[in-house]
């Protein structure tokens, strides 16, 4: 999977919650499709945007992917730490899968299913993919942020009550491996048959009964289940909170205090109120703290990189600037420190 920065058309500016190019990547699955050319693994997909299999055009809006893998042996290959345009819900039909979720490891056995939020990092098959079949479904209801809510579909049949349960269960909980059950597997089950045998045109209606089966299947499953709700991780601050953590990861972008609050849809003055919460420090103070802590990091590595290069690399616009931020932190010029 090749890493990109996908671009927002009102910015030019990299996203944090939409695929920054330092810390994960569009989800185009380049080793699967090369496993799959290989004869490794059997790949169907209907698909839209980079994703791999049949384009499904202008119908099913929402899904960006729907499809399955079977590897009937373990591989050379795994998905690496990324995002998706949606949200992920997974079923493994056979088989045992290595995955990580943000920072914790789960091992995905035969029958259970997962529910990726579209901000969470995650692997699958950390570092290979063993001997499996997963189905999996990437729809997106609009939302990027924990702090938003859910547009689904109109041709998913929710009622109002359970388009809103199933948006609290999702947003509210960071519980990422479920337990399924038969009506959950022959659901998902029926997905296959229909990409085999049939095309996007005349398979477009068949494929919308499985999936609202599917996803009426899911929130039974996930109500049973009975997870602990946090109506904090759906607010504003959680949003912040995630950014923060991934900022780490794009020092050498030009973040300004609009462009940080804009990325978590809030005002500046707002952004800033949840960031001193959050940090005890101003979002600008904050941000020079970890563009400190990177540049004094990348000093103690043995590499060839110039005290110049480390600080572009850290955000730092110039050579000067950074060695007197550095020595008023650190005590010791950048090159005597290292």
């Amino acid at each position: 999977m090749n890493k990109h920065t996908v671009i927002s058309p009102a910015s030019v500016r990299p996203s944090v919650f939409r695929q920054p190019d330092s810390v994960m990547y569009a989800d185009n699955c380049k080793e699967l499709q090369a496993a799959a050319r290989r004869g490794e693994v059997e790949l169907h997909a209907w698909t839209r945007g980079n994703y791999p299999g049949i384009s499904l055009e202008n119908r099913l809006p929402g899904i960006r992917t729907v499809g399955f893998w079977d590897a009937r042996h373990s591989q050379s290959w795994g998905l690496g730490r990324h995002c998706n345009e949606g949200f992920k819900i997974a079923y493994l039909a056979r088989g045992s899968l290595d995955l990580v979720v943000d920072d914790p490891t789960y091992t995905l056995k035969q029958g259970q299913f997962i529910v990726i939020r579209p901000w969470q990092l995650h692997a699958i098959g950390s570092p290979n993919v063993g001997p499996s079949r997963l189905l999996w479904i990437i729809l997106d209801a609009g939302l990027r942020r924990p702090s938003e809510t859910p547009d689904w579909p109109d041709w998913l049949i929710f009622s109002r009550d359970e388009a809103a349960q199933l948006s609290e269960i999702l947003t509210q909980n960071n519980q990422p491996v479920w337990d399924g059950g038969p009506e959950l597997c022959r659901s998902f089950e029926a997905i296959p048959s229909i990409l085999l045998e049939r095309s996007p045109a005349d398979g477009e209606t068949r494929l919308k009964i499985a999936i609202n089966a599917m996803m009426l299947s899911l929130i039974d499953r996930m109500t049973e289940q009975a997870p602990a709700l946090d109506p904090n991780l759906s607010t504003s601050q959680h949003t912040v909170a995630i950014f923060l953590r991934r900022l780490a990861y794009v020092l050498d972008e030009e973040w300004s205090l609009e462009g940080m609050a804009e990325e978590c849809g809030l005002s500046r003055t707002r952004f800033s109120e949840y960031c001193k919460k959050l940090t005890n420090m101003a979002p600008r103070q904050y941000l020079q703290h970890l563009r400190l802590e990177q540049a004094s990091r990348l000093l103690q590595e043995p590499r060839n990189a110039s005290v110049t290069e480390i600080a572009l690399s850290c955000g730092f616009n110039s050579s000067q600037y950074f060695s007197n931020a550095f020595k008023k932190r650190y005590g010791h010029s950048p090159s005597r420190y290292r």
